[in-house]
């Protein structure tokens, strides 16, 4: 694993992708945080029971709030493929005010040393659970949960304080 990436330092390059209306779309992170204020919620998997009882729905009902903030893009990145996470976001967030966007090739997550491994759960190489704001592409604030389960700095009300 490398190196935790650190507040102060860009957005590491790597593609992630989404589904838009149907279709593989592949996004490079240079140009999705560019030029925005952005908040990005890393999980290790859609579906599963803190990422979808928790983290997700506590930044979907404060998607107004964090608008209203200054934030012009919520992510939400799991290790899932776009397809299984465009059926979650139907599921979630019917209303789409969340961005659901696949590292399914663990691309940004190995580089922004997030990687861990949740073997006791049969997930294999997952994602850490996160909570990460950019401005411009470059990492103003994170917060790493110390287990997949936990859910205490990655909230809304943790990360904004």
């Amino acid at each position: 694993m490398l190196k935790r990436i650190a507040a102060g330092v860009r957005i590491p390059p790597a593609s992630l992708a989404e589904l838009q209306s149907g279709e593989l779309t592949v996004l490079s992170t240079e140009r999705l945080f560019e030029g925005r204020r952005a908040i990005v919620m890393g999980m290790p998997g859609a579906f599963s029971p803190t990422c979808a009882q928790k983290h997700l729905p506590d930044f979907i009902a404060n998607a107004e709030r964090l608008r209203s903030a200054g934030f012009q893009l919520l992510a939400c990145v799991t290790p899932n493929d776009p397809w299984v996470m465009d059926r979650w976001a139907q599921e979630l967030d019917p209303g789409r005010k969340i961005r659901f966007l696949s590292d399914g090739n663990l691309e940004l997550t190995r580089k922004l040393g997030l990687s861990v491994r949740a073997d006791g759960y049969h997930l294999g190489e997952r994602s850490a659970r996160y909570t990460m704001i950019l401005k411009n592409a470059v990492i103003e604030k994170l917060a790493v949960e110390n287990t997949i389960e936990e859910f205490a700095c990655t909230a809304v009300d943790a990360v904004l304080l």
